[in-house]
């Protein structure tokens, strides 16, 4: 074992090039690699500047999208599901997280905005507060300890981070234009910059990475889902409230509780 470990949470669509999801069956090998090489770009990095062991979490759909063979060799990878704690499956004992390929949340103009569900989830909150993937990601790892020191995706993904993950390193990957449309950056350069990012985010000393997410107390989640028999269906679990036709939601002390309920909410 090393002193460092680092758990790397890899999504798509934030991935340079990515911009639909048809491309998954058009382009079903180059995305995969894609993928691939934006998180070794990441793997790479932190082996630069420490020595350590990289998790890497394959997040995306049926999460079996990373090439393993291509994948670095000093990376293990944690695939298929589903399985406990989803997207931060593999974060138990990490020092620092890295979110890979993210997207924005629904309603903040990133290219396939979404959380956890695009087919069902018109949105989500905390607190009161609209939230995409990574910040309930970010606060699942803060459960363990684990800040998030590095994000990329689209331009405005970075935007609604600004006061979220205020510290964090981030890249961006491409600029987006509409839902299924961007300006993409090079990959060759793109992942140069995810490298030097990430070899930033482990320099010694680690630095705090604070999250904008108040989780002390009780955390507050709704979801909204885009059609009413959905929530009529998660109504009927224990400890669950009916807000609206279609939204219903959740508290707890426990902000782990907090994010398998919303994503035990998307498989609805």
């Amino acid at each position: 074992m090393t002193g460092l470990t680092v758990f790397i949470c890899a999504d798509i669509e934030g991935v340079s090039g990515f911009v639909d999801w048809a491309q998954e069956d058009e382009e079903t090998e180059r995305v995969r690699l894609a993928m691939t090489e934006d998180v070794n770009a990441a793997v790479e990095g932190v082996l630069s500047e420490r020595d350590a062991d990289v998790i890497v979490n394959d997040s995306h759909g049926g999460k079996r999208n990373v090439v393993i063979e291509e994948l670095h060799p000093d990376a293990k990878l944690v695939r298929g599901g589903p399985r406990p704690r989803g997207m931060i499956s593999g974060v138990e004992d990490a020092d620092v997280g890295f979110q890979i390929g993210a997207h924005t949340r629904p309603g903040y103009g990133g290219v396939l905005e979404h959380t956890f569900s695009s087919s069902s989830m018109a949105d989500v909150t905390l607190n009161g507060d609209p939230v995409g993937e990574v910040e309930l990601n970010a606060m699942g790892m803060a459960a363990f300890g684990t800040p998030t020191a590095l994000v990329t995706g689209d331009d405005r993904l970075r935007d609604e981070l600004e006061a979220v993950l205020p510290e964090s390193e981030y890249v961006v990957t491409k600029e987006a234009r509409s839902m299924r449309a961007a300006t993409c950056y090079p990959p060759a350069r793109v992942r140069e910059r995810i490298s030097d990012a990430a070899a930033r985010a482990v320099s010694e000393p680690i630095g705090e990475y604070p999250l904008g997410i108040e989780t002390d107390g009780t955390v507050s989640a709704t979801v909204r889902y885009h059609q009413a028999d959905t929530a009529e269906k998660a109504a009927l679990w224990p400890g669950i409230e009916r807000k609206t036709s279609r939204k219903i939601g959740y508290e707890s002390d426990d902000p782990l509780e907090v994010y398998s309920f919303l994503r035990a909410a998307s498989k609805v």
